[in-house]
């Protein structure tokens, strides 16, 4: 059989070293593609976390909006019904006192 040439044999070293320098680059890039995943996978952990602490945020928000809206409105029915008990008293008491005065 014939020997490949040395020009053949250097080729040869010369296309495996590549091919060795390929498969390194590729092994690193898969490592770093993983690693990518990984912090990928754990990102969307805490966003998915972060979405559920702000959906029960704005609940509250909303549950005390309500509630403010409600006190309120108790305050300002109250403070209405005061004035008007007020007013009414001072209306009676001006009746009662002109009655007495006309006696």
């Amino acid at each position: 059989m014939n020997e490949p040439s040395a020009s053949l044999w250097k080729k040869l070293n010369e296309v495996t070293d590549k091919l060795q320098k390929v498969s390194e680059q590729l092994i690193e890039s898969n490592a770093i593609n993983k690693g990518y995943h990984q912090a990928l996978d754990q990102h969307r952990v805490k966003i998915e976390s972060l979405e559920q602490q702000n959906h029960q945020a704005q609940g509250a928000i909303g549950l005390l909006k309500w509630a403010s809206m409600i006190l309120l409105s108790i305050a300002v029915s109250g403070g209405t019904w005061t004035i008007n008990t007020i007013n009414q008293l001072k209306q009676d008491t001006a009746i009662i006192q002109s009655r007495e005065d006309r006696k």
